[in-house]
């Protein structure tokens, strides 16, 4: 319902497509500044690819959750400690399934590892980080704004 009694034009999941739309441009680009950095250390430096995975995930995230509190989910108003350990927890368990899925694809799907990387990048954004982002990381029930500090009037 409108403000003015009457049906609303657009359906009550606008907030959340609005949020899905944002956070896919979002790990877009981190997962390319990630597949970068990985592709990078495995072919210019000699790092094993496993090992690169890893770090790259690292590389990815740090700007995910600077952009994702700004732009993404638009709550910087919440405390950023609380916020970065929740991330920071999170992150943990994405770094730990890119790592073990890439190694898991190539090694015995015979995958490349740059395949593997984006099938299990694609994969553990769907059904790990975007949940996990917008139900914990970054929702306002698990943050008390900072004094004098207010959300957002809706």
């Amino acid at each position: 319902m409108s403000a003015a009694g009457l049906p609303s034009s657009s359906p009550p999941s606008a907030p959340v497509r609005g949020t899905f739309v944002r956070n896919s441009l979002t790990s877009t680009f981190t997962i390319g500044l990630d597949f970068l950095t990985l592709t990078s250390l495995v072919e210019l430096v000699g790092v094993d690819y496993v090992l690169a995975t890893w770090i790259a995930t690292i590389v990815g995230s740090l700007s995910n959750f600077s952009i994702n509190r700004w732009w993404t989910f638009r709550v910087s108003w919440q405390p950023r400690s609380m916020q970065f350990l929740r991330f920071v927890l999170v992150q943990v368990a994405a770094s730990g399934l890119h790592t073990g899925g890439v190694w898991i694809f190539t090694r015995f799907l015979g995958l490349p590892y740059p395949v593997s990387k984006l099938l299990v990048a694609a994969l553990v954004y769907l059904g790990w980080n975007y949940p996990m982002n917008r139900w914990v990381v970054f929702s306002p029930r698990f943050a008390q704004p900072a004094l004098g500090v207010h959300p957002p009037a809706a």
